[in-house]
């Protein structure tokens, strides 16, 4: 898994965990944790990325091309170019 951090730390993001529930912040780290990867938001809230269905930037939304999606993410939906 490419790590995002340096690109997208301190942009505004919401994250949609499974079972319905949201959480939103700032993206302050990626990190690991016991070997368990981990979204940090606001400098405090760590979040297992095995319990987050999917992520959005929102400060990021009208970025033109090539900005977003990130590279990586089109590569894991087998979107290559």
């Amino acid at each position: 898994m490419e790590d995002y951090t340096n690109k997208y730390k301190g942009e505004q993001v919401e994250l949609a965990l499974f079972g319905g529930e949201y959480q939103e912040g700032v993206l302050t780290a990626y990190c690991s944790i016991e070997d368990v990867p981990h979204v940090e938001l606001n400098g405090h809230i760590l979040v297992p990325l095995q319990n987050v269905a999917s992520l959005h930037c929102s400060s990021r939304c009208d970025a033109p091309e090539p900005d977003w999606p990130p590279r990586g993410l089109d590569d894991e939906r087998g979107e290559e170019d």
